[in-house]
């Protein structure tokens, strides 16, 4: 709102119709302004002279008073009842009476204007002896009206009353609000002698300065008021500053804090500090078994007995306090609870003794997930900046709760989780591995019956020594294989914890070729090795890897065709800033994958072999394989064309505690 015309103005209006009108004239304020509409005084607004309000609300309140009073020029008599009264602040009164004459007062009339109002210039056209000219130039932009006006022509009539002499004679020759360019007042006044004025200039300056220290003596005492008041204010305010800061910090711990356990003594180590609680209770809602359970204490004498702790309440008992706020949604406050209808033989009243109770309800996303009860055992009542303070703080609390509950299922259910995947790697790798070991067992027939063949033979060509050579050499080289053979499956087979060495990355490539060779041999398929020698050991599980490199080979031999190939090389890379790494690449010209679900194919439990009598899957293979990838900082993706073949990739660190591979990793 615009500061415009000086409060004193208005205080003249209320105090005049105090005086003056019998009636209630309350409505006087009805929608004056919004600004005026919000305070909680605003009479006590417009009556403090050191306030400023708009030239429309002042003209507004001229004209209500008009029309209570059925006098158009009611603002001229509210001038001249401030001016009788000398209804001014002695800030102002020093102004006007200092001028002690009518001449010197006119030709300081601006200054004396600009003390009271910013809505118009003042011009001095002629002054005489006994007589002057006045203009007042009005600021047609603000909300000036003729009530001003009024109220100006009332104040030049009567001000010289102030300085002791009579009233003056006012004529207004023309007048804005009528259509002229101006207000012009011509103004009379009996002529006075010297010897008058001059015995006026010393007793006007004593009845000033008695005046002025009467008044400053009246107005200390409403400074000292005002300031006790302020104080009081200030005091409160920085104590509501140092709550809600206090909220504020300790807020953003408590949902920091993920452990229910650890929430709930945060939250109670807060409550005792900031809300200075010594005992409070927190009961929550069991949705399963339709009760209130207990779920934390504090303040009770020997910690909390059995009874509270075991303590269940309905949420449809109504007639308890806890569960009427739990259906409510609304805090209650019982100040006396002695005379109060609480069951007196509550386990809670019987061991905790309160006087009285404060008991909120802890809402999170609109639901009512428990209450936090509070006591206060001196008899004062629990104060209402704590409970205030309780009500802004709850919705934080049941936030901190429930982020609490929900932590602690998703780790149940990453703990089982985690399980899962370890039963389903299992089960995908047995899954495989019955599968390799018919064809093992085929394999090894064929060299078992060599070898059995021979043994029937040797006892009649014992003394061959062609025979005994060849035999032997045939026998050793088939036994070692099947040897072999049946170590990497016993290997895959057994379970292991995590364990990361350096290791021979080529060795480990060839076993997993030998250990799928009955499968590429039946599809007569060609596996073609091309390994970088500068790749060296390699930072890795060997047994994660080994299983990436048997499920990327088992997917090429399954989707290669018969007479087809498969390529499996190593290439050393090097990345500015990021270290060493290692590409595995093994590649097939089988029918590709196809663009539409090559972001799918890492997903769990995707597969496309139930869609060909040739193949089948679990759609775990690539999955595991993706997570042994990750496990070691490293990356897994695939390339293909249709009717092309498919590549996959995998790329290692070289050495422990190496960034991750800086290609992108499928997600």
């Amino acid at each position: 709102m615009e500061k415009e015309v000086s409060c004193i103005n208005t205080k003249a209006v209320f105090e005049y119709l105090k005086e003056k009108y019998p009636g209630d004239c309350s409505s006087i304020l009805h929608d004056l302004d919004p600004e005026i509409n919000g305070l909680p005084k605003p009479v006590e607004f417009l009556k403090d002279p050191n306030n400023w309000v708009s030239c429309r609300v002042a003209s507004e309140l001229y004209k209500r008073a008009a029309r209570l009073m059925a006098d158009e020029r009611v603002a001229y008599q509210i001038a001249r009842f401030a001016v009788e009264r000398a209804s001014l602040g002695y800030a102002q009164r020093i102004v006007v009476k200092a001028f002690w004459s009518h001449k010197t007062a006119l030709k300081h009339a601006q200054r004396i204007n600009d003390k009271f109002n910013r809505n118009k210039k003042v011009e001095l056209v002629e002054i005489k002896r006994n007589g002057a000219v006045v203009r007042l130039h009005w600021d047609t932009r603000m909300g000036v009206s003729k009530h001003l006006c009024f109220m100006n022509q009332g104040t030049y009539t009567y001000l010289p009353l102030i300085w002791g002499s009579r009233p003056l004679t006012l004529e207004e020759v023309c007048c804005t609000f009528e259509g002229a360019p101006y207000c012009e007042y011509h103004l009379r006044w009996p002529a006075r002698n010297i010897i008058h004025e001059i015995s006026s200039r010393f007793f006007t300056s004593k009845t000033v300065l008695m005046e002025t220290v009467k008044e400053m003596e009246a107005d200390k005492k409403i400074i000292e008021q005002k300031y006790e008041e302020v104080t009081r204010l200030n005091l409160e305010l920085n104590q509501r500053i140092r709550q809600l800061t206090a909220i504020q910090e300790t807020g953003k711990a408590i949902v920091s804090v993920l452990e229910l356990d650890h929430v709930l003594q945060v939250i109670m180590n807060l409550l005792s500090t900031v809300c200075k609680i010594n005992r409070a209770v927190i009961m929550l809602v069991n949705e399963e078994k339709g009760c209130l359970e207990y779920m934390y204490g504090i303040g009770l004498e020997g910690g909390v007995p059995e009874r509270i702790v075991e303590y269940k309440v309905p949420v449809d008992r109504v007639s308890n306090l806890f569960a009427r706020v739990v259906n409510t949604g609304r805090s209650e406050y019982i100040p006396e609870i002695s005379t109060s209808n609480l069951k007196k033989d509550n386990v809670i009243l019987t061991h905790g003794k309160p006087l009285s109770a404060f008991v909120v309800p802890l809402i999170s996303r609109s639901k009512v997930i428990g209450v936090l009860a509070t006591d206060a055992v001196d008899g004062t009542g629990v104060p209402k900046e704590t409970r205030e303070t309780l009500e802004i703080f709850a919705p934080q609390i049941a936030i901190a709760i429930e982020n609490a509950k929900l932590y602690s299922s998703l780790q149940e259910r990453i703990t089982e989780l985690k399980r899962s995947q370890a039963l389903l790697s299992r089960a995908e790798k047995l899954s495989f591995l019955g599968n390799l070991a018919a064809r093992l067992a085929h394999e090894i027939k064929n060299p078992l019956t060599a070898i059995g063949t021979f043994i029937q033979l040797l006892p009649s060509k014992y003394n061959d020594e062609e025979f005994r050579e060849e035999f032997h050499k045939i026998a050793m080289e088939e036994t070692m294989r099947m040897n072999n053979l049946i170590t990497e499956l016993l290997d895959l087979v057994k379970p292991r914890e995590s364990h990361f060495a350096f290791g021979n990355l080529h060795e480990l490539i060839d076993k997993m070729i030998l250990l799928v060779s009955p499968q590429s041999k039946a599809k007569k398929i060609e596996i073609i090795r091309e390994f970088d020698q500068g790749v060296g050991e390699v930072w890795m599980d060997s047994e994660k890897i080994k299983q990436v490199v048997l499920n990327l080979l088992s997917n090429a031999l399954d989707f290669t065709p018969t007479n087809g190939k498969i390529e499996i090389g190593t290439r050393r890379s090097e990345d500015p800033g990021k270290g060493d790494f290692v590409r595995i690449e093994v590649k097939d010209n089988g029918v590709g994958i196809p663009a539409s679900i090559m972001d799918k194919i890492f997903d769990p439990y995707f597969t496309t072999k139930h869609k060909s009598s040739m193949h089948s899957g679990t759609g775990l293979g690539l999955f595991i394989a993706y997570q042994h990838v990750r496990d070691h900082s490293g990356t897994i993706e695939a390339k293909s064309n249709m009717n092309e073949g498919a590549t996959f990739v995998v790329t290692l660190p070289l050495s422990p505690d190496q960034p991750s591979s800086p290609e992108k990793a499928l997600q």
